[in-house]
Formats: structure tokens, sequence, C-alpha cells
């Protein structure tokens, strides 16, 4: 008897060739080195490899995004640190302050001098007048239809201009205690990494606030208002004749500057551990944003990694640069584009992408019925026996015919008439036979219309022999034994007329 356990090396030298087939045929998309693509005047080689980017981009269930100031640029936000971005507009605007960069007016050291707070103040009134009139941009909606789609599992953002709440979307907030920190974070859809320009948070307490027009005002002339908690707890110290403190916060942007942790750091981050262990996630996207933050710079890290396990791609869109040797074996490919051009390369290229939950479930739907219809009518089939004779049937009583007619017009004889019907050792079924009787019952005369004295008798031998004046001429002794029975009686009747 054989041995049927086989080695190792014997196993990997038999592996079926459809399994090989599978695995060549499956485009291989990772790359080892940061590769950058153009959708505007692509190469033919790059054609195909964005066609194929995008093929798997719509085959993809769960998908991470990350988002920089690039995405908001579209709607009048300014972004950050391009030419014409918050940066350059604070010295542009505040030439005679001891500014030596735009990025000091985002770090904590400001509160140190009153010139930057007037200026800080100042600037952050009006980049929150112009957020509050902006309106969504198409990559801020394609976000939403990745939501809708049940495909994104979460979206990072470093913005704070909180455009993304216009759309509908979960955005993350203070931490509720009375909900569990799993269930508070799975109903999430966004993450603000760098907080929320949209509320004004005390120095103090923490406390967080809506924009109203006072605040505005007072922002707008250059000073932080009061926090309106502290100030009552410090008048009910006065009146309970406890010591007062003296320590009032001041009001200022809920957002995250440099160097200060994020009042929701801890919350944050027992999310992206959740993301990052049970998430999952097959396709990650970095968009508008130039990776120049250390924090961001790890965050991509991580999750290129789990995205990578998962034989997934991480794709960059940003219309700049950046340096390919610090993510070389982490981003895969850079499409350098506007964000909403983009958008629209992809919707032109995978329409089917961009379909709504609706449309794809009424497809589902239809498909499922139509499916459905089709097994009860196999089904029917095999119940229900067929009440029309089937298609060979069908042809052969219709070649019958033809030859019914084709004798009628010229032949003379069954033999030469229809040749076919009559051959040697020939099986029919019962209903061929049928029908070939009545073919020959059709052109034999009728016996009505025949003179009685020419027809035998039917007494047996002795009738024969009275009738000697017979016009056959032939002996009949000499019929050819192989015919049919039907066939003899034809030819007999023709031969006695």
């Amino acid at each position: 008897m054989p041995c049927l356990i086989l080695s190792q090396e014997s196993f990997d030298e038999k592996v079926p060739s459809s399994l090989s087939k599978r695995v060549a045929n499956r485009p291989d998309l990772k790359t080892s080195k940061l590769r950058h693509l153009s959708i505007t005047e692509p190469s033919e080689k790059d054609k195909e490899l964005l066609k194929q980017v995008n093929k798997q981009i719509s085959k993809s269930r769960k998908i991470l995004v990350l988002t920089g100031a690039g995405i908001s640029c579209n709607a009048g936000i300014p972004d950050f640190r391009s030419s014409s971005g918050c940066y350059e507009l604070v010295k542009q605007e505040y030439p005679d302050a001891a500014i030596r960069s735009g990025q000091e007016m985002f770090d904590i050291s400001l509160f140190r001098e009153e010139q930057k707070i007037c200026i800080f103040a100042t600037f952050m009134e009006k980049l929150y007048s112009s957020a509050r009139v902006a309106q969504p941009t198409r990559t801020h909606r394609f976000i939403a239809h990745l939501k809708n789609r049940g495909k994104l599992l979460r979206c990072y953002t470093q913005n704070i201009d909180g455009l993304e709440e216009n759309l509908g979307l979960e955005m993350s907030s203070e931490r509720d205690c009375d909900t569990s920190m799993a269930n508070q974070w799975r109903n999430l859809d966004v993450v603000q990494l760098h907080g929320d320009l949209n509320r004004l948070s005390c120095t103090q307490c923490f406390k967080t606030f809506n924009w109203n027009r006072g605040l505005s005002r007072c922002l707008r002339s250059g000073q932080l208002p009061s926090c309106p908690r502290c100030e009552d707890s410090s008048t009910q110290r006065s009146l309970m004749g406890k010591r007062n403190t003296g320590s009032i916060g001041l009001l200022r942007p809920n957002i995250v500057l440099y160097g200060e942790n994020h009042p929701s750091c801890e919350f944050i981050t027992q999310g992206l551990n959740l993301d990052i262990a049970r998430g999952r996630p097959d396709l990650f996207f970095i968009m508008g944003t130039s990776l120049k933050v250390d924090g961001v710079k790890k965050l991509v890290r991580n999750f290129s990694k789990q995205v990578h396990d998962r034989n997934g791609l991480v794709v960059l869109i940003n219309k700049t640069r950046i340096g390919d040797c610090n993510w070389h074996g982490i981003i895969d490919y850079q499409i350098l584009s506007d964000c909403d051009a983009w958008v629209d390369h992809l919707k032109e290229d995978i329409p089917e992408f961009f379909k709504t939950q609706q449309q794809v479930e009424k497809a589902r739907q239809l498909k499922r019925e139509n499916s459905i219809l089709r097994k009860r009518q196999r089904e029917e089939r095999k119940l229900t026996p067929p009440s029309t004779p089937s298609r060979k049937k069908a042809t052969a009583q219709k070649s019958v015919k033809s030859e019914i007619h084709k004798s009628n017009d010229g032949a003379s004889t069954p033999e030469d008439s229809c040749p076919t019907l009559f051959t040697k050792g020939e099986r029919t079924s019962q209903e061929s036979v049928l029908l070939k009787l009545q073919i020959e019952d059709q052109k034999s005369e009728p016996l009505s219309l025949l003179d009685a004295s020419s027809l035998p008798s039917l007494g047996g031998d002795n009738s024969m022999s009275n009738h000697t004046d017979t016009t056959i001429e032939d002996d009949p002794t000499d019929i050819d034994e192989d015919l049919p029975i039907s066939s003899y009686s034809t030819l007999s009747r023709k031969q006695t007329v």
C-alpha cells in the first residue's frame, strides 16, 4: 500500500495550478519605495498603475483617513505652511511684532507676552469667522460618502475648522462619563487631533463654551475674555466668606497649541489603541497634509503597519512632495494633485464606488429577487411534464411534412417520394409510426373510388383463382419481402387499379 503522507518538499512541488494562477494574477501594488503619480499628465505606465490602485480602492471595506489643512483650502480656509498660509499671513499683518515665524502664534509660550496674546486673539477671531461661512468641499463629502457606505473606520483630522460636522459626521468632543469608552469611541466618525475652533475653553478650569457675539467682539479687539464659570465660583466664595483665590481663567479657542497636551489625550490614546488592535483597516488615505507634526508621523507609521499586514495600500494625496527617504516602506503612493481634483478623477474612473448605500441595497435586492425567481422556475420545470413536443420532435414533423409536399408534386412511388422514411432497420417511436401510416393512407386512393370487380375477394386462395383477367403483369411472388408491411399494402393497391 503506497504511503499517503507527503513531505513538505513534495507538497510544495505539487501545488494545484488553479491556486498558483490565482496568486499570480493578483497584482502586488505594495511598494518598497514611495512612488509619485500624477493624474494630470500621466504616462502609459502610470495610467495602468492608477487603474490598478483605483480598482483596489473600490474593493476596500475598512478605510482609515488622515486629513490636513489642504482639504479645506478650496473652502476659503488657509492652510499653515504654504506661501499663502496662516504663518505667512500673521507675519504680513503684524510686521512690527517680534515674531520670528508664524508658528509662534500657535505655541503655548505666546501667553507670556501681552503683544502676542493680542495678535493671537485677533487672528483666531478672523479664522473663526472664515470657518463659520465656509462650506464643505468635495473631499469632505467624499469622507461623508465613505461613512454612508459603511466603509469608514475612522477619520483623524488635524484641522480645527469642524466642517465635517456640517455633513452629519459625529465629531470627537469631551469625554462622556455616563457612557463606556468603547461605546463612545465606536460612534465617533471624526477625531480632532488638534482641537476644535468652534468652541472656547478656559485656561483654568478647562470648561468649554460656545461662541457668541460678545465673546467674538472681545477677541476681535485683541483681548481674551474671562471665564464665566471661574467668575461665578469666585463670587460664590466671596459671598460665603471664604478666601478668594483670585485665579480666574481666560477663554481661548479650544485648540491644541505646540507644547501643551491635548485635553482629551487619554481618551484619544485609548481609542487609537482600539483601532490599531481591532480595526483591521485595509486602506489608508492621507489627504492634504505634509506630515510635519511628530505625533502625526507616529500615527501614520502605526496605521501603515496594520494596513500592510492585511495587504492593503497607503496612499497620500497632496500637491507638494514629501521627503521620500523618510517614508519608504510606509507610504506606497503619493498622488501629486489637489484633493478635490483627485476625488473627481476617482469618481470618473470608478463610478460604482460613489453609489449611495440606498442604491447599492436596491441593486442587491433586485439581484436577490431575480435569483429566487430563476430558482423557482427551474423547480417548476422539474415538477411539471412538458405539454408541447420537444424541439427535436417538432423539427422531425416539419421535415416529414416537407417530404409529403415534395411527393405530391411529382413522386410516382412511395419509395421514390419518401426514401428516408422507410429505411431498413429503422427504430422509431410510436408517434412516428402512426404519423407514417397517416401519410401512406393519404397517398393511397380511397377504396370507395375503385371498381368492385377489380378488387380481390376476401375469401382467401379460392377468390384469387377466379380472377384470371387481372391487370397485374408482375408475379405477386416477386414482391420484395424486405419492405415494411405498410409499404407492401400500399404497393398492392396501386398495382391492382
